[in-house]
Order: C-alpha cells, then structure tokens, then sequence
C-alpha cells in the first residue's frame, strides 16, 4: 500500500511536489495512506488535494486513508465546510 507524506506546509505555495507524489502513488495499484503527521500550515490548496486525492480513489474503488490529523489539518477542512469521519481516516464530502 503506497504512503505519501504530507509536508510540513500544505499551501498554495508549497503544495505542488506533493502533488506529484500523489499522483505518482496513484500509478501504482492497491488503496493509499496519506500520512497528515508533519502538517503544521494547510490552506485550501492543501484540502483540495485531499479531496480530489479521496474523491480519485473512490472513483477508482480504491480507499484512501489518512494517518495523523493534526488540529492544522483539522481546522482547514471545517473552514471549507469539510468533516472528517469519526476515526478521523477519511474526509466527508457529501455530493450536492
């Protein structure tokens, strides 16, 4: 099961190598773990990633699931409006 490591600062300015490897792990086959320990800064860059990084899997029918939410990560997915589900693993995205 591949694992990507979140960096320290998920925003607009630093979130592009993420990016790369997310979509690197997504080549390869089996479900994913994103690993939120080092988040200190996210910003809306950072919860879109997330988002489309769980709405690719679910499209894919592979699980995506996130390790170590840390309060940072936390506070920005409710400033867009986003949850996480009660084990915290997974990002609530409910379809309008």
């Amino acid at each position: 099961m591949p694992t990507v490591n979140m960096p320290v600062d998920c925003s607009l300015r630093s979130i592009r190598p993420c990016h790369v490897e997310v979509v690197a792990a997504f080549k390869s086959s089996g479900d994913l773990v994103i690993d939120c320990s080092a988040i200190t800064a996210c910003d809306i860059a950072g919860v879109q990633l997330l988002v489309s990084a769980s709405k690719t899997a679910a499209d894919s029918g592979r699980l995506l699931r996130l390790e170590g939410v840390p309060e940072a990560l936390s506070t920005a997915l409710a400033r867009a409006g986003l949850a996480l589900s009660p084990s915290a693993d997974r990002i609530l995205i409910s379809e309008v």
